[in-house]
């Protein structure tokens, strides 16, 4: 094998394993179920918690 055979051969490996991953975050992003999971992380920066009045010395 030359090495032009070789670099062909990775770049094109290359390529469909990023393909592939692609595919498999998008699948696993828009899987069903996923939905209430998401909601729920979206608003964990808008709930109440307790780190900031920890911070101030208050228990």
């Amino acid at each position: 094998m030359t090495y032009e055979t070789v670099a062909s051969w990775a770049g094109t490996f290359g390529a469909v394993l990023v393909a592939v991953f692609f595919i498999g975050v998008l699948i696993f992003i828009f899987r069903p179920g996923s939905k209430k999971t998401y909601e729920e992380l979206a608003r964990v920066p808008l709930e109440d918690d307790d780190i900031g009045e920890r911070k101030n010395g208050s228990t």
